[in-house]
Order: C-alpha cells, then structure tokens, then sequence
C-alpha cells in the first residue's frame, strides 16, 4: 500500500534554540552546524574546535546531501551546498524576513508542536522564535554541579536540586534533561544516602570517582521525585554525546536496566533521547520491556537520515507504538525541523507501506501508528 504523509502533523521532540537575528550565513557555517563529531583541533579560545580536514568532508556528509537536495527542489536553486545557503540568504535579510522563512517551513511541513531544551528560566521567552506550540525541558544538571561547588554537604545539595526540579514543574516546565550517559555512563548502580556523604569531599574537590557516586544517588532521589510529579525525564543516549566521551559503549541504556528495574522507579516517565544510535534496539528493547520508558528518535532524523527506515523499522517491530518519538536535536538553524519531518515521514510511508503489503498490518492501523509516531504521542506526554 502506497502512504503520503507529507499532510500530517508532525512534533519536533527535542531541539535547542533557533536564530532569530543571523541573517546570513557562509556555506561552512551551514555544513558545520550539521557536525557533531569530534572536536579534533585546539581553537584560538582554548576549547576544542572542528578541523579544516573535518570540514572539508562535510559536503560529502548525508544529511548534507538531503539538505542540498530539499532545498534544490523547495527553492528551485542548484543542488549545491553554496546554492542552498544563498537561496536561504536570500530569503532571511531582516528578522523579519527570518521570522517569516522559518514560519513558512514550518508550516510546510504540518510542525505543530517542540520541546526545547534551554538553559534559560521558564520566565524568558525564549520560545518565541518557534512558530508552534513550544515545551520546555529544565536541565537539573545546571543546579547539580553548580552546588556541588558550594554546597557543605551532599544533604543541602540533594534537598537544593529536588527543591529546584519542584519549582521547575510548578512553573511550567514539561519535562527534565540530563545527560548521565556522558556524565557517569548508563551502568548505574545503587547508592546509598551514606555512601554519598562519604564520597561528598572528594566529589567537591574535583575526584571523578566520587562525583560519579554523589550523582548516582542524586539521581535516584530525582527519579523517585519526577514519578511523583508526573514530569518525564529526558536523557540523552547514544553517539551524539561521542564527541564528549569516548567511551561509547557506556552511552548504551541498556546498562541502566537493572538499575531501573526496581518498583521505586515505576511511576517515572523516561524518554531515551536521540534513538540510543547506534543501540537504537537496544532502547526499543528497553521502551518494550519497561512500561515507563519511551523511544525518542530525534537526531537519527537527520544525521542517520539514510537509515530512517530501518531505525523506524526496528523502533516500530519492538517498541509499542505509542511510545514512540521523533524529532531533530536541532540547533540555530530552522531547515534541520522542516528536513527531519520530510525524511521522517517519507521513511514511515516506506515501512509502513511494506508492513500492508505483507499484510501484517492494516491501512487504517499503519495510519493510526503512524499519527502517534509523528505528533500524537509527543503531544498526550506533555499536554497536561
């Protein structure tokens, strides 16, 4: 059976903030901002930064190549990647202008809704750039390691993180975010309160060992915390977190499900971010066998873009369908929402087209998972 989605809504599951005021770009900044390798060159700054080599690969990239594409077939322009960016250039010379590009992408794609992940507070309208309904993401990481610096001991630190995730829900945020994979690595282990107090002066002065202990108890409490709440919590998973942490194989969550399998954990919404790749069934695995986890597909989108289908595939065999996101991992640039929901799209008339031709599935079911995947699952987790 032959699909087309394009018409349908689409929810963007996790992104970062958009420009509202860079009016033009260079065809390297467009490319790079679609890296997220390794920092393999010291910068002028100190921090690590892309090389020339890395970037002279980058046109050669597959999501560079879809971008090039789209663009040549939205805005008539050559399939370069110098033409894309001046088609878009052209297009965004005064905020105004911008305001209105990213609105027409957005609505050309049937984008309804977003979660942002923003380090700002919950009363700065830092949503206003997205033309949609806009979530918000709290990063108690922030609060975490910010007090760990100050705190006199692991309690005030504890009882000051769970008072900032309260004032969090209160004031509106939809979600958490963390990023225990890189941090810590998914083998979480039990800890106990003592424990951590023990291992309090030696986190404080910088002992990686120790603070991965302090943390691991933290979170425990923290996930205890957001069952109550009912708020979800977003962790990031997989190689996107590579150019931070080398050690990949701990980025897998599937480590974490011991650790989850105790009924204190139960009530709390887990969304695992950016589809675990390349453990994306790993994750599936983990939504199928855990009532409380969920799938999230963001980033696979655009930077697996080529493998949509099957990571679709693999999600859609083993994860239950309503518990299955997507999304972009986008940041500064409006083009990446409008590229993940096209690709995401056309992958799932794909898959789901194979399903009925198999008659595994009906029509009328491959519509319904195909709803709940693009918008409806997102928007019944976070609408209150």
């Amino acid at each position: 059976m032959k699909f087309d989605f394009s018409s349908e809504a689409y929810f963007d599951n996790h992104t970062h903030l958009l420009f509202t005021d860079k009016l033009s770009v260079t065809p390297e900044e467009f490319a790079v901002n679609y890296y997220h390798g390794v920092r393999d060159l010291a910068g002028k700054d100190g921090n690590r930064t892309v090389s020339p080599q890395a970037v002279s690969h980058l046109p050669c990239q597959g999501v560079i190549l879809m971008l090039v594409h789209a663009m040549s077939e939205k805005f008539g322009c050559a399939p370069t990647l110098e033409a894309a960016a001046e088609a878009r250039n052209s297009r965004t010379r005064t905020p105004g202008e911008l305001a209105e590009y990213t609105r027409m992408l957005y609505e050309d794609e049937h984008i309804v809704g977003t979660m942002l992940d923003a380090e700002h507070p919950m009363s700065e309208p830092v949503g206003d750039c997205f033309p949609c309904k806009v979530f918000r993401l709290f990063r108690y990481e922030d609060v975490f390691f910010a007090r760990l610096k100050t705190a006199a001991s692991y309690d005030e630190l504890l009882e000051h993180v769970l008072a900032a995730v309260r004032r969090a829900a209160a004031e509106g945020f939809a979600g958490l975010k963390g990023h225990i994979g890189e941090k810590c690595g998914f083998d979480v282990r039990e800890v106990t309160d003592g424990e951590a107090r023990d291992a309090f002066p030696l986190a404080q002065a910088g002992e990686q060992a120790a603070g991965t202990t302090v943390y691991y108890a933290v979170f425990a409490h923290l996930l205890e915390l957001c069952g109550q709440l009912d708020i979800p919590v977003h962790l990031h998973t997989g190689t996107t977190g590579f150019k931070s942490r080398i050690a990949v194989y701990s980025l897998d969550p599937i480590l974490m499900a011991p650790f989850l399998n105790r009924p204190r954990f139960a009530r709390t919404k887990i969304v695992l971010l950016h589809g675990s790749f390349p453990y994306t069934r790993n994750a599936a695995w983990m939504a199928y066998n855990f009532p409380n986890v969920y799938l999230d597909l963001s980033q696979t989108q655009l930077w697996q873009g080529f493998l949509a289908a099957r990571i679709l595939e693999d999600a859609l065999s083993c994860a239950p369908h309503d518990k299955i996101l997507l999304g972009t991992g986008q940041h500064w640039y409006c083009e990446m929402a409008w590229l993940a929901a096209k690709i995401a799209k056309s992958a799932l008339a794909e898959v789901l087209g194979r399903m009925t031709d198999q008659n595994l599935l009906s029509g009328e079911q491959a519509l319904r998972s195909a709803r709940m995947v693009l918008s409806e699952n997102a928007l019944r987790l976070y609408e209150k």
